[in-house]
């Protein structure tokens, strides 16, 4: 659920301590003089924005080959049976297509195909593992 936030809660300012954002952010029933508040772990101030870049330009980053980037852009993918009891896989559409792109696999083929999966992974599978 989205709830409205106060101006104040969008802005990190820089040399700002842990427990001034935290206090000014804290829901109604947390109280800061609460002794199990006091126990939280503390950290130091907040660094400028400036100290999260490094020697890299900062608006030449190349999302698509910087060794930085561990996770690319997915596609929400679904897998579910059908009517038919086949397994299908499921992708959402992107801008450019008329309809989510799918696979059919049918019921029969279904432990073939991950067990090819999991040879893939290099993950047992549940016939090898059985053996």
């Amino acid at each position: 659920m989205n709830k409205p936030v106060a101006p104040k809660q969008l802005s990190l300012r820089a040399e700002m301590m842990r427990d001034e954002l935290s206090i000014e952010s804290l829901p109604p029933l947390i109280d800061p003089r609460n002794p199990r508040f006091e126990e939280t772990p503390k950290i130091g101030r907040i660094e400028p924005e400036e100290s999260a870049r490094d020697d890299r330009s900062y608006d030449d980053f190349d999302w698509s080959s910087d060794p930085s980037v561990v996770l690319q852009g997915q596609r929400a993918t679904a897998v579910y049976r059908n009517k038919w009891d086949h397994l299908v896989v499921r992708q959402e559409k992107t801008w450019d297509e008329e309809s989510d792109p799918f696979f059919v696999i049918s019921k029969e083929n279904c432990h073939t195909f991950l067990d090819r999966i999991c040879d893939v992974l290099d993950i047992p599978s549940i016939r090898r593992a059985a053996r």
